[in-house]
């Protein structure tokens, strides 16, 4: 197996997204705080470990269709508005 690091593309801009993560968790906030200072950074946000992601995968929805007020879709827009602002 061949490992190529992401600093040979710069192009690409590669971060670290907590998923399925419970924050009142010992691991979780340990993860965070390992990931914190390293490089490639992690994402200031985070998915959480929700029942709304797999009711909705089941069904073929997103999470925003069902509710786009619910936690999940809370996360969801949120991620998705720190990509943008990287990639822009």
């Amino acid at each position: 197996m061949r490992f190529i690091h992401y600093s040979m593309y710069p192009r690409f801009s590669v971060r670290f997204v907590l998923n399925r993560c419970d924050p009142r968790t010992i691991i979780a906030r340990e993860t965070a705080e390992t990931l914190a200072d390293h490089d490639p950074p992690v994402l200031s946000a985070t998915i959480g470990q929700r029942v709304a992601f797999a009711d909705t995968a089941r069904t073929g929805r997103l999470v925003s269709d069902v509710d786009e007020t619910c936690p999940a879709a809370r996360e969801i827009a949120a991620l998705a508005t720190e990509i943008g602002r990287i990639t822009r």
